[in-house]
């Protein structure tokens, strides 16, 4: 693996942090589900679920395509000339992402450091140590991998 794929790894490991001790409620969608129902009760905001779940949609589409570029400048860096090389890149620079996502981010840091927990639910140590359901969630993802792997691959072809 090389070192770009190093640096971005740590870059959002700090930016998704970052916007955890500003607003925890960032990436609402990503926590448990039991998670987000004390939230919602506890904070008093069951009324706002629906306008931050649309809310988080946008801010997926937009990481998106973000990823869309930043990978095709990754192939780039990475000497990547033909589209099948940026795509297998490409997969494997989303598995490096999974895997750092899931085993570091979500297994250890958010497990475990409960400054960035949800308001009202700090105390929640075992549905913030559910292992299972980190990777559940991101097995529907697949078929995106794969649409962000052909357009990442194609626009490092058009650009570069």
């Amino acid at each position: 693996m090389n070192v770009t794929v190093i640096v971005v790894e740590l870059l959002i490991m700090f930016l998704v942090i970052g916007l955890l001790l500003i607003n925890p409620v960032t990436f609402i969608s990503d926590y448990p589900p039991e998670i987000q129902e004390i939230y919602y009760k506890s904070q008093n905001k069951e009324a706002e679920k629906e306008k931050l779940t649309t809310m988080m949609i946008i801010k997926k589409v937009v990481v998106l395509i973000v990823f869309m570029f930043l990978f095709a400048w990754m192939l780039h860096l990475a000497g990547a000339k033909i589209f099948i090389q940026g795509l297998l890149l490409t997969y494997t620079y989303a598995i490096a992402l999974f895997a750092w996502d899931t085993f570091f981010l979500d297994w250890v840091l958010f497990a475990n450091i409960k400054k960035i927990r949800l308001p009202g639910t700090e105390h929640m140590d075992k549905e913030y140590h559910q292992k299972w359901f980190h990777v559940k969630v991101c097995i529907p993802m697949i078929p995106i991998f794969a649409i962000v792997g052909v357009l990442s691959a194609l626009i490092m072809i058009w650009i570069w």
